[in-house]
């Protein structure tokens, strides 16, 4: 058994980082979510599948996006035909995370009320869809994206689809979303997720097979208490699954809850419009705009905006 690596990530939560098992031609990212996934689910009043739904999209897009290794940003989007019309989540590199469900609520309750005790909740809410993966490098690259079926029972079963498909290389995902109660009594969210992959095998490291369904094995053994315990932290989950072939941790990137809603950029997009629109949005003497993400409301005057 190997001694204990260095833990760069400590007990640090709203994290995403690197890691390689050692000897093996496998690699992987782990990430815990307190305070940022917090703050994105608190920001609405979301029903509790919901809210554990966008979770889960906001654990995939920093755990795959971090892994692209780019300066940009990753949108995972899953849209169905159900109450549940969209999820959102985006990474944007050395930025943080942000994530938005829409959701009908009187078609929710009428859809949960009438949902089979063994359809799982995509099923339910999201319906027949799609889950869309756009890597956008920035205005001098076109994004790419790649799209599969909502097809199994959560966003991370399509995620792993996309990998088979698009990627061809082997690749597990576990996430987990849920409520944690302080001393206090106070209810917060929290997150945890780890991702798994096979180098590509080539002519150096040969066939990767064995590697890969050994490193497998003891990721399946992961438990949904373990990825969201506060108490425990990235690296020595890590060191409990992968202590006898020892593993490298990289320095954590941090991952705070981002948002793009800012006043000078609103005031623009609002001095587009029309003074006739412009005079049709005004309520009590003000125009009010809602970011969609944050949920905050900005006001503006018609003297702010030149009208």
């Amino acid at each position: 058994m190997t001694d204990a690596p260095h833990d760069p990530l400590g007990e640090h939560d709203d994290i995403v980082a690197g890691f390689q098992v050692e000897n093996r031609a496998v690699r992987g990212r782990v990430s815990r979510l307190g305070e940022t996934l917090n703050l994105i689910l608190s920001a609405h009043d979301y029903p509790e599948p919901v809210a554990r739904m966008l979770g889960e999209a906001v654990l995939l897009a920093g755990l795959v996006g971090n892994a692209l290794k780019f300066d940009g940003r990753l949108i995972v989007q899953a849209q169905g035909n159900g109450p549940l019309a969209f999820i959102v989540a985006e990474y944007v590199a050395s930025q943080g995370v942000r994530g938005y469900a829409k959701l009908d609520r009187e078609a929710y309750d009428k859809a949960v009320a009438a949902k089979p005790e063994d359809e799982s909740w995509v099923k339910c809410l999201l319906g027949e869809g799609r889950l869309a993966l756009t890597i956008d490098h920035g205005p001098k690259m076109e994004p790419y994206q790649g799209v599969v079926p909502l097809e199994g029972d959560s966003l991370v079963d399509a995620a792993e689809t996309y990998f088979r498909q698009s990627e061809q290389l082997p690749t597990r995902i576990r996430v987990a979303v849920g409520e944690h109660w302080d001393e206090a009594g106070t209810r917060t969210w929290r997150g945890g997720g780890m991702m798994l992959q096979a180098f590509a095998s080539d002519e150096t490291r040969g066939e990767v097979a064995d590697d890969w369904d050994h490193c497998r094995a003891l990721f399946e053994t992961i438990e949904d208490a373990e990825l969201l315990d506060p108490d425990l932290s990235a690296g020595t989950l890590l060191y409990r699954l992968f202590n006898e072939d020892g593993v490298r941790l990289f320095e954590p990137m941090a991952l705070p809850r981002r948002c793009g809603c800012d006043r000078q950029h609103l005031m623009t997009i609002l001095q587009r419009f029309s003074q006739d629109d412009r005079d049709h949005m005004l309520v009590d003497g003000k125009i009010v705009m809602t970011c969609e993400y944050c949920n905050k409301d900005w006001d503006f005057t018609p003297e702010e905006l030149g009208g």
